[in-house]
């Protein structure tokens, strides 16, 4: 789960739409930074090696992962903002046909 570690609890959290666009707010019991990395913790490699950027994600309190690659942060004090922005590769394989 993004941000929670044996310090910071999630103490509460809200789905909401900006811009057609899903954006998660969450209120950690302590501050709070965007994350900067993709950390094997945040993604729980079972295996104990690397995983492909393609098969990172980010766990979100209602069970939604997002890729790793089109998570974009926002950290304001407790409140982390967390929404989905589809990478370049994502945009293009909307409109090329491979």
């Amino acid at each position: 789960m993004i941000g929670v570690d044996g310090d910071r609890e999630i103490v509460d959290w809200r789905k909401t739409t900006e811009d057609g666009r899903t954006v998660y707010e969450i209120e950690y019991s302590e501050p709070v930074r965007e994350p900067t990395g993709r950390s094997k913790t945040l993604f729980g490699a079972s295996s104990g090696g690397t995983v492909p950027s393609g098969e990172q994600y980010f766990h979100l309190p209602d069970g939604e992962r997002i890729p790793a690659t089109e998570a974009a942060f926002d950290a304001d004090g407790t409140t982390l903002r967390v929404r989905r922005e589809p990478s370049l590769v994502a945009r293009l394989r909307r409109y090329l046909p491979w």
